[in-house]
């Protein structure tokens, strides 16, 4: 290996297999998918509208591929296009027999390159909660929201390419096979009052949301005043079914819980996790996660009482140009 010729070039349309291998043979973790087909790696990367071949650069010696990394932009404000002053390295990947060698580090430069060309201001490596068009549903769990410092160094790699630390997204987890839901005055008041819908109805969505998430099973839940059907919490929640072999376990993941602001502060939130819980449960789902902004102190309190617990936080590491 230490005589190995590497050289890099952009994507071809026959790379696909060769990269699945090298996905499964570098020890991602368990927030990385495992055990599927080169299918699923089209289904969430190469067919997105916005894939860009020029953007993702791959590292190989001869016709074995050791490495890549794809670069991106994330979304407007308004999720309804892409952010071109707004560049994301998505992913970097180098197998274990090839690290240390600098390939990472000519890929991330390779990428930069890509990047600031197309207009970027800003790169964040590994993108950030609601930031990555790419990979969501094979890596991270429920969102690729950046990158597992167990995994690799990444503080000791990144530092002296210029980049510093930036926001982090907590991985929270509730096994439904043990334990009780919490149990109050107040829930009991909303069980009586509420109404738990449930609908298959994510049209009014962005779309930003729809290419990250359309492909895969979702169900939009409501909780609601049974006298006047007033919503007074939402939240989605979207199948991981991708992950069992890796997990062993029915997996969904839980996102954009919501309260209008003229009734917060009422358990709403609460209240309507807990029955997205037991409805599920019911279902034989055995896990559900959610993802936080490392710094949304409230959603944190929300699901720690709802007997989540944090399994992993990833990270992210911002340059500007």
């Amino acid at each position: 290996m230490e005589n190995c010729v590497v050289e890099f070039r952009t994507f071809h349309n026959t790379d696909p297999p060769e990269i699945l291998k090298l996905w499964h043979a570098s020890n991602l973790g368990p927030r990385a998918a495992e055990g599927f087909p080169c299918d699923i790696f089209e289904l969430f990367v190469f067919s997105q509208p916005f894939f860009d071949r020029k953007g993702f650069f791959v590292a190989h010696e001869g016709d074995c591929i050791v490495g890549f990394a794809h670069a991106g932009f994330t979304c407007t404000k308004d999720g309804g296009s892409l952010s071109k002053t707004d560049g994301v390295l998505s992913a970097l990947v180098v197998h274990p027999e090839f690290r240390r060698r600098g390939i990472g580090t000519q890929l991330v430069g390779l990428a930069e390159s890509y990047l600031a060309g197309k207009g970027a201001t800003s790169i964040v490596v590994g993108a950030g909660l609601d930031r990555n068009g790419f990979f969501n549903g094979i890596y991270g769990g429920l969102q690729a929201s950046g990158f597992a410092n167990e995994v690799a160094p990444w503080v000791e790699f990144l530092k002296p390419l210029k980049y510093r630390p930036g926001s982090g997204t907590r991985i929270l987890h509730r096994d439904l096979t043990t334990g009780r839901d919490p149990v109050s005055a107040r829930l009991i008041r909303h069980r009586r009052r509420m109404n738990l819908v449930i609908t298959d109805r994510v049209a009014d969505m962005s779309w930003w949301w729809h290419v990250r998430f359309g492909q895969l099973d979702a169900l939009k839940f409501e909780l609601q005043e049974r006298s006047d059907e007033t919503v007074v919490a939402s939240g989605q929640i979207i199948g991981l079914d991708v992950y069992i072999p890796k997990w062993g376990v029915r997996a969904v993941g839980m996102k954009d819980v919501w309260v209008p602001e003229e009734v917060r502060r009422h358990g709403y939130g609460f209240s309507l996790v807990l029955e997205v819980c037991r409805r599920l449960r019911e279902q034989s789902i055995q896990v559900i996660e959610a993802q936080v902004d490392a710094d949304n102190a409230a959603a944190y309190e929300l699901f720690t009482d709802a007997r989540f617990e944090q399994v992993q936080e990833l990270v992210t590491f911002r340059r500007e140009l």
